[in-house]
């Protein structure tokens, strides 16, 4: 396989994972508490086989880009991590079950929900040749519209939570 096929490669089961960790968050947004919904584990996976693919693409591509878009990488790979992190995060909510652990478990799951989204908007504006003030507005709007979901979400397990 060439160096083109393979970047292409690893970009699709980037996506492919991310697009997968969206759909599995959805699911796992709604706390259970009784158990973990069957998708959970896939929940968990999927950011970090995300991020395991994208740090191979820049891995890839680190020697054959300028200074500006090393620190793009840079970013979105800490970002990337962070997103991990935070399902990580929610799987210990879920596990833990310490006072109040329903709401940060959302707000956990929200912040990679977030993430996820605003990364297929922006990546899909910047790819339709979106102009830079239109990209940070889509950005922007998807976080406020993310963050008032996560809110929403959290005063209805606030009302359902018994602590």
């Amino acid at each position: 396989m060439n160096t083109e096929a393979l970047h292409t490669a690893l970009i699709a089961a980037h996506a492919a994972c991310g697009l997968a960790a969206f759909t599995f968050g959805v699911v796992a947004l709604e706390p259970r508490t009784t158990r973990a919904p069957a998708t959970f584990g896939w929940y968990l996976a999927t950011p970090w086989l995300m991020v395991l693919f994208l740090v191979i693409v820049v891995a890839l591509d680190w020697m054959g880009i300028g200074l500006p878009t090393r620190v793009l990488y840079t970013a979105l790979l800490v970002l990337a991590g962070y997103t991990g992190w935070r399902a990580w995060r929610a799987a210990r909510d879920l596990s833990g079950r310490a006072d109040g652990w329903q709401i940060q478990y959302v707000v956990d799951v929200g912040f990679t929900l977030i993430a996820l989204f605003d990364g297929f908007v922006i990546i899909s504006a910047l790819d339709l040749g979106a102009p830079g003030w239109l990209v940070v507005a889509i950005g922007v709007l998807g976080i406020l519209v993310g963050r008032c979901g996560v809110q929403r979400a959290r005063d209805r397990v606030a009302l359902l939570s018994p602590t």
